[in-house]
């Protein structure tokens, strides 16, 4: 099958949540299973500019030198290879790399391409018909994270909704108790995994402090992913990367010894620091208010 490539340059107002810019990937080839489209009136290469722009379209297909076909998310659910030169069609996918490549990127797939919308997740993915040569499934999900957590994305797929959870009775508990906490909620204790998720940690841990501290301590503090074994830590989150991306307290011990685990923020320093994996509260200076979790997101299919 022939294929072509048309590359275009990044437009920084799109919410790009891969890190990996959006190409059209043109084809010749033609729409397959469909719900609905739109025809507009308008060349192919302005047709191909407005899809790869409009974060709500999925792909193109021309219909003539001044029309085209326009799919959104959701709308087309198949690709079928042609033969003739005016049968192309274009599919938005996302490539890490910063020209076009060489060899055709939708084999073997799959290819995807990710935003994020209000808050939610959309994902599209682009792939081979496994019992055909000639067709591409196209397949589309968004995910929507509980209340009081944010969506992130760790990796390519790999969508994470991260919040701050309570303790009830008593207000103030140990790390297995928050441990509990996050299972409770089909999720884990977790950790940041890049710096924007460390920053919206330690923006809604401090805040805690006048919102959710009925009994008025001097600091408040939650429990987060990380429990000593006298040689490491332990996690209960893989998606994080370990401590790679924690912020330590200045001058605080990391002893990775057992019965040690993390916490934050510190109530010196507002970092992440290491104490005994019992500890509940101290007098009225310290409560160890809840945990830090990350949950999986409501995942709709298209």
């Amino acid at each position: 099958m022939s294929y072509y490539f048309l590359c275009f340059l990044f437009l920084s107002s799109l919410t790009n949540v891969s890190g990996e810019e959006p190409y059209m990937i043109r084809i010749l080839g033609k729409p397959g299973k469909v719900k609905t489209s739109e025809a507009m009136n308008i060349s192919w290469m302005d047709c191909l500019t407005k899809c790869r722009l409009d974060v709500d379209c999925s792909a193109v297909y021309k219909l003539s030198d001044v029309q085209c076909q326009y799919f959104s998310f959701g709308s087309i659910s198949t690709l079928q290879k042609a033969d003739f030169q005016n049968d192309e069609i274009a599919v938005k996918i996302q490539i890490s790399q910063d020209q076009c490549p060489t060899s055709n990127p939708l084999i073997p797939g799959p290819n995807y391409y990710t935003q994020i919308i209000n808050g939610q997740f959309y994902m599209s993915s682009v792939s081979p018909y496994s019992l055909s040569n000639n067709i591409y499934n196209l397949t589309y999900s968004v995910a929507t994270c509980p209340n009081n957590t944010k969506l992130f994305q760790r990796g390519e797929t790999t969508k994470v909704c991260i919040g701050l959870f309570f303790f009830e009775d008593p207000r103030c508990n140990n790390q297995a108790a928050a441990s509990a906490l996050c299972k409770a909620q089909n999720g884990t204790l977790t950790g940041p995994a890049n710096a924007n998720e460390y920053e919206y940690i330690q923006d809604i841990s401090n805040s805690s402090k006048y919102s959710s501290n009925p009994d008025s301590y001097e600091y408040v503090t939650y429990w987060l992913d990380g429990a000593g074994t006298n040689t490491a830590y332990t996690f209960e989150d893989t998606t994080h990367d370990g401590t790679t991306n924690y912020q330590w307290a200045e001058g605080v011990t990391r002893s990775k010894g057992a019965g040690q685990c993390l916490h934050n923020p510190n109530p010196l320093y507002f970092n992440i620091s290491e104490y005994p994996c019992t500890a509940t509260f101290l007098t009225k200076a310290v409560c160890w208010r809840g945990a830090l979790c990350q949950v999986p997101p409501i995942i709709e299919t298209y």
